[in-house]
């Protein structure tokens, strides 16, 4: 198989490795301490420009309470990264799962020990791992959920269980959308399968551009009953 088929860098296919070290290290992290604790977004310290609005409208009544906990995401969506998600996802490199989830463990481990204020038991308190779901077409398009099997590598990895909680409905692609159409898109979208009740929840996602899907994953799971839902993501657009 390799012969027909040799092994390429997912960022930059350099031959004979499946994320070659200059691709690696080329990935831009986050800071936790300085990243914004509801979206994830780099610099921005306690809420960032897009989540004090939405904060600040909640606070006034203009919107529900906010159901979405701490946000962590690894990295930021630039650099080789992007390239990276897509062969797994689109091209089927089923491979880099475990790669993603080792990369979003080390993005909690690393949070919650030079951060502890804000991002404390992050994964070491969870009581289950939950994954933002693909729809019934990504599934049948790409033949796996792509979520799923990195929940499933951090769940080994961080000895958190798995709880396959949320089902998507509709079939649509969020990532021609721009953010309006994203933050209405949203509503809705996802309902829960599992009892999640009095639960503590990580819930895991690959990219976050807007933070309309993880609200309203994060907000299906509260009203079912979670006490708490934080989340990881292992890239943030900005």
């Amino acid at each position: 198989m390799e012969a027909l088929s040799p092994t390429r860098c997912a960022g930059c296919e350099r031959p004979g490795v499946l994320l070659c070290r200059r691709c690696l290290e080329a990935i831009e992290p986050i800071d936790p301490r300085h990243s914004c604790l509801r979206c994830g977004a780099p610099h921005g310290d306690v809420l960032c420009t897009e989540c004090l609005p939405m904060e600040r409208g909640a606070a006034q009544g203009a919107a529900s309470a906010e159901q979405l906990g701490r946000c962590l995401a690894a990295a930021s969506f630039e650099g080789p990264l992007p390239r990276i998600i897509r062969t797994y996802k689109d091209a089927g490199e089923r491979r880099l799962a475990p790669l993603l989830a080792e990369l979003m463990a080390d993005a909690a481990r690393h949070a919650e020990a030079v951060a502890p204020d804000r991002y404390g038991g992050l994964v070491g308190e969870a009581d289950a791992i939950v994954f933002v779901p693909a729809t019934a077409a990504a599934f049948r398009r790409r033949g796996f959920d792509h979520m799923e099997a990195v929940a499933r590598e951090l769940s080994r990895v961080a000895c958190v269980p798995l709880c396959d909680a949320l089902a998507k409905r509709g079939s649509g692609d969020q990532r021609a959308l721009g953010r309006d159409e994203r933050l209405r898109g949203a509503c809705g979208l996802y309902h829960v399968v599992e009892d999640v009740a009095g639960r503590r929840l990580l819930l895991v996602d690959d990219v976050i551009t807007t933070g309309a899907t993880v609200r309203a994953a994060a907000g299906a799971l509260s009203e079912a009953g979670a006490s708490r839902v934080d989340v990881l993501a292992l890239a943030r657009v900005w």
